[in-house]
């Protein structure tokens, strides 16, 4: 006698996961600024849930460091600090060209210029149907692929935070202009001609520049 095994369907998220993700989203996209207020009854009400799942999800931001919890006050969101968007540019600077010198004394580069160029076609598509959201996506999904290139998850983990606390403090902002998104495409067939070169230092002084104007 056979028997069919049939495939586990995918786990639902919890309610707190689900709370979680519309929190921490409103606060990466600008929506919930530094400063903002939390309401655990409002929200709570929005999504259909009980308040307690959204205390769980509150407590996960906090611990993140998201949002500060006030005794009577409730959960505030974290400003960012003064010298945040500084400390981001350089550590992703320091990733991603740490990234591309691993992929030229690895010869790996090829496998690396394949994806970025996957990358930037994603990018010009976005921008020719006017998608903010897959525009900036494929944006982030460039820049995380010269960082992976060095096969260090541990540094994997680091950019993944960086990345979203780059996220919050563009808020997509940058997009808006057409002239400002072409020039992110062309910088960054720039960047692949460089790694496709095997130019460790002008990559390095390229992307520094494109950081400064663009990010």
């Amino acid at each position: 006698m056979y028997t069919t095994s049939r495939t586990p369907a995918p786990a639902r998220p919890s309610a707190a996961d689900t709370v979680y993700g519309v929190l921490k989203a409103r606060i990466l996209d600008g929506e919930l600024a530094g400063g903002d207020m939390v309401g655990e009854q409002a929200l709570a009400d929005e999504l259909g849930v009980s308040r307690t799942p959204v205390r769980e999800a509150i407590g996960r931001l906090q611990a993140e460091g998201w949002l500060r919890v006030h005794p009577r006050r409730g959960a505030v969101v974290t400003p960012v600090s003064p010298t945040e968007r500084q400390d981001v540019l350089d550590a992703r600077l320091l990733l991603e060209t740490y990234g591309v010198r691993a992929a030229v004394d690895r010869g790996t580069t090829g496998t690396l210029t394949a994806r970025l160029h996957e990358h930037l076609d994603a990018q010009r598509r976005a921008q020719g149907a006017g998608d903010l959201d897959a525009s900036t996506e494929a944006d982030a999904d460039f820049h995380s692929t010269l960082a992976a290139a060095a096969g260090n998850g541990v540094l994997d983990g680091a950019f993944a935070m960086i990345r979203e606390r780059h996220r919050r403090m563009t808020a997509r902002a940058l997009w808006r202009g057409d002239d400002i998104g072409r020039q992110v495409l062309t910088d960054h067939e720039h960047l692949i001609g460089l790694v496709e070169a095997g130019d460790c230092d002008g990559f390095a002084t390229a992307l520094a520049e494109h950081l400064r104007v663009h990010a």
